[in-house]
């Protein structure tokens, strides 16, 4: 009886404070800034310089062949052509 009583008063409570909560809007500001926060804090461990350095990716430039393209692309080292 104590458990039956104890899990009615609990989900009558659960349902209080969720209606309660389902009622409260933040505006959007509150929300941006929220979302940058948790941007910043889950990328805290990476460091600003690995953040902005991007070394691992080769880089193709824009006079390139296609074929060349694809060989950077698949990390394929250019063999030059006698």
């Amino acid at each position: 009886m104590k458990v039956w009583l104890v899990t009615v008063v609990l989900l009558f409570v659960a349902l209080q404070l969720f209606e309660a909560i389902k009622g409260f809007i933040l505006p959007l500001p509150i929300y941006v800034l929220a979302g940058a926060f948790l941007a910043i804090v889950s990328n805290y461990n990476k460091g600003v310089d690995d953040i902005f350095k991007n070394s691992s990716h080769p880089v193709i430039s824009q006079n390139a062949t296609v074929e060349n393209d694809l060989a950077l692309l698949n990390g394929v080292e250019e063999n030059p052509k006698n």
